[in-house]
């Protein structure tokens, strides 16, 4: 029996938009030697999380098509209401000794980047809402984790007895781009704020701050973004994205420019550790000194939910990994606000003209 996540309930989620909280999926996944328990002491109960407005629906283990040539984390495809679902045995891709298939395990259809994914997981526990200030930035992690983690968070003494406890909130984006054999080009990046601020050679009137706490998907925007011609600011959550924009209106007022002529757009992911995307737009857009700057949503949330929480504050909406549709939007909206800014400064020259005539 399936464990449906009501779209009803989903809108009324994504609603809450500029909260700066989300909702997640707690599932287990358990390692254990063949043949024994979780009393075994080498037993492991990893803890994940992913993203509710991720998750179409949980459904109870079921019987697949097995698809020949396919990666080895692939159990097959799962028929589902007329649709062909691939299926990831997610313990197995995280390198779980004991990841055979068990009668009491759950699956998590999941729609992401305009992709429909099933996960198998041991087992699905609850719905935790969180704030994205509780989510912690991931450490360099080794180890069945390894890259695959966008953000941990300690979970408080319940009734599980979980005190001390992590969750790891895993990359399902990344995952499934390996597992499909898509690479990211990972060209030598500075993590460090001062190097990505506002220095380099190229032209301030093409300039766009990418915010995103995942070093392949902000790499990657790099990459697209300057090889069309643009400047590249990056920041890795909303937090530090809005310390960046003060750092430029700072300069701005003392170099007595608008912050537009250091900074025309801004492309922010939604799911970010501190300050998520939908907090940090709102604060950009309540901000006078801000607000004229485009916003453009790059996020893996797909569906129509989705799509209009994030329309409803940002100016546009981009669905990951599609690098001709983002530099499209780029610049179309790089061009509306030059063009805005090219009107504001001929009516500027006319009414100076028509007071210099008057005197």
């Amino acid at each position: 029996m399936a464990i449906y996540i009501a779209k009803s309930k989903k809108e009324e989620r994504m609603l809450q938009i500029g909260s700066n909280k989300f909702e997640l999926v707690d599932f287990r996944l358990k390692d254990y030697p063949v043949g024994a328990d979780m009393s075994h002491p080498n037993a492991y109960e990893g803890i994940y999380g992913i993203n509710i407005a991720k998750v179409r629906e949980i459904n109870k283990i079921s019987q697949f098509t097995k698809m020949p040539n396919s990666h080895e984390c692939i159990e097959g495809l799962l028929e589902l209401r007329e649709e062909a679902i691939p299926i990831v045995n997610l313990a197995k891709y995280l390198g779980y000794q004991n990841h055979a298939l068990r009668p009491t395990d759950n699956i998590i259809i999941c729609e992401f980047n305009s992709l429909v994914t099933g996960f198998v997981v041991h087992q699905a526990m609850r719905i935790r809402r969180i704030s994205w200030e509780a989510i912690l930035p991931p450490t360099r992690l080794i180890g069945r984790e390894g890259g695959c983690v966008t953000g941990m968070h300690k979970l408080a003494k319940g009734p599980d007895n979980e005190r001390d406890l992590m969750l790891l909130i895993l990359d399902f984006e990344k995952i499934v781009a390996e597992i499909n054999g898509e690479t990211y080009a990972l060209n030598k990046f500075s993590e460090d704020k001062q190097n990505n601020r506002i220095q380099g050679n190229t032209d301030e009137t093409r300039t766009v701050l990418v915010v995103d706490d995942s070093l392949t998907a902000r790499t990657q925007v790099e990459l697209f973004l300057t090889q069309h011609g643009y400047r590249v600011i990056t920041a890795t959550d909303g937090e530090e994205g809005l310390f960046t924009l003060q750092a430029l209106l700072d300069q701005a007022k003392k170099d007595g420019r608008d912050v537009t002529d250091l900074v025309q757009v801004v492309v922010s992911d939604v799911e970010m550790p501190r300050m998520d995307g939908h907090a940090f737009t709102q604060e950009i857009k309540k901000d006078p000194k801000l607000s004229s700057i485009p916003v453009i949503m790059h996020t893996s949330l797909s569906g129509r939910a989705n799509q209009d929480a994030v329309k409803s504050l940002a100016d546009e909406y981009v669905v990951k990994f599609n690098g001709d549709a983002l530099i499209a939007t780029v610049n179309r909206v790089w061009r509306k606000l030059m063009d805005r800014k090219e009107t504001d400064r001929t009516n500027g020259m006319n009414e100076s003209d028509d007071l210099d005539a008057a005197s």
